[in-house]
């Protein structure tokens, strides 16, 4: 699941759900590392529930942050008594599973933004204006960056059953409502990564950012798969949003990888 927006109305000890597989996967935007005693007293509470949790860091997580300071945030997590055994934050990290061919790589996958909608992507994107010193060269060379390790870390684990989880998304058409791929800021959420070559052994591929809950494959047969809360203030319901187009959020999710 992802963008659980936790921070609308301090939502980090009222939100739960119940268990349904021992592998919990949060692909980011759970809320704001601002806000960190939140945001730990919400993992804390997970963590005696599942065998793993995964975290990915969402671009919400840095707002009030700037991107040096976010990470030391969530370097701060994952060496938490209380977290260590279980949390994995998944910042540009490979985690392979002891008991099974299972590797899971994970990353924010920051987007790569064109020049020509440079302008109006740090006009109406909230990155530009909620995170200290960050701007659209930045953007595009930590994109740069994790892009170059994704594909690096893929090519080193063929044979592995691989789950990629990051929070934007790696293609444009279908991980959003419909008619939002031609926006012309819609490059702030996506990059048509998929349409090139060197993604070959990717299983699933897990991803949030957009507000739009989705599970479809691509004819190179990777899965995408998407389960994205939103804005969800204290007075409403999750069940009171609907997905134009898409699937409902749904905490009791889960995915099955095959063998």
């Amino acid at each position: 699941m992802s963008d659980l927006h936790l921070e609308v109305g301090q939502q980090y000890s009222t939100f739960s759900f119940g268990v349904t597989a021992p592998f919990l996967l949060l692909a980011g935007d759970i809320g704001r590392l601002l806000d960190y005693d939140g945001y730990l007293g919400f993992l804390q509470g997970l963590a005696p529930r599942y065998r793993k949790v995964f975290l990915v860091l969402g671009n919400h997580e840095f707002y009030g942050l700037d991107h040096g300071s976010g990470l030391d945030a969530a370097r701060r997590l994952s060496r938490e008594p209380s977290l260590a055994d279980t949390v994995v934050v998944l910042n540009k990290t490979r985690w392979d599973d002891p008991d099974s061919n299972l590797t899971i790589l994970g990353c924010t996958l920051w987007s790569a933004i064109s020049d020509e909608a440079r302008g109006v992507v740090e006009a109406k994107v909230n990155d530009f204006k909620k995170m200290g010193a960050w701007t659209a060269r930045k953007h595009n060379e930590v994109h740069a960056d994790e892009v170059a390790w994704l594909r690096h870390q893929v090519s080193l684990a063929r044979g592995r059953l691989l789950l990629v989880a990051t929070h934007h998304a790696p293609c444009l058409e279908g991980t959003s409502q419909p008619g939002h791929s031609d926006n012309p800021w819609s490059s702030a959420f996506a990059t048509d990564l998929l349409a090139q070559e060197g993604w070959g052994g990717v299983s699933v591929w897990v991803f949030g950012h957009t507000h739009y809950s989705t599970d479809f494959s691509l004819p190179s047969g990777i899965r995408l798969v998407a389960n994205q809360r939103g804005y969800v203030l204290p007075c409403m319901t999750d069940g009171s949003r609907t997905n134009k187009g898409g699937h409902d959020f749904d905490a009791a999710m889960s995915i099955t990888m095959g063998s």
